[in-house]
């Protein structure tokens, strides 16, 4: 029986040539290797990532961006397109900051208001013109300006003409004008 068991490898290896045994065993060894990578794959995605039977990502909801105009840093509020209008910087976390946005929003419904910028202290790009203890609000560049918890810049033609750091000369300032009442 042994004999039989060899004499059929033989007649079986008889009737491949050398070539066609080397492409067999190369297509062994891709084999091995596409299942070994697919595992490490699979195994990464379950293990690490974990996300493979996590169905919490297949519905990720995507919300679009919007951009809001009236926010601006303090690096580049002298670039706006108006001629002329004011820039409100404040700290959005602060306890008076819907104050602030209450004065700007009433003052924007005045008649003949100008525009309003807001600058936010909380922006990191806002974040080194900062400086509370410092107050420096007569610059003649803005990389020098620092400001504390509340400042009204008021920009003409690209310069600052008037700035403000008190919150009783702010709400002056932006005093609400109601419109006039036309006759019939």
């Amino acid at each position: 029986m042994a004999k039989e068991k060899k004499a059929k490898k033989i007649k079986q290896e008889k009737y491949r040539s050398e070539e066609q045994t080397e492409i067999i065993r190369f297509i062994r060894i891709l084999i091995i290797v596409i299942i070994f990578v697919l595992a490490i794959y699979f195994l990464t995605r379950i293990f690490v990532t974990k996300d493979l039977l996590n169905d919490d990502n297949k519905e990720q909801e995507t919300i679009t961006g919007t951009i809001n105009y009236n926010v601006t840093s303090i690096g580049s509020m002298l670039n706006k397109a108006e001629d002329e209008y004011y820039v409100l910087i404040y700290d959005t976390e602060n306890i008076r900051s819907i104050y602030y946005s209450g004065l700007m929003s009433n003052y924007t419904r005045g008649e003949n208001a100008l525009k309003v910028y807001y600058a936010d202290l909380n922006n990191e790009l806002n974040q080194k013109f900062y400086d509370p203890e410092n107050i420096n609000l007569e610059v003649s560049n803005i990389s020098d300006l620092r400001v504390g918890d509340l400042t009204l810049v008021k920009v003409n033609n690209g310069q600052i003409t008037e700035i403000l750091g008190n919150e009783d000369e702010i709400s002056k300032e932006l005093a609400y004008v109601a419109p006039k009442d036309v006759e019939n």
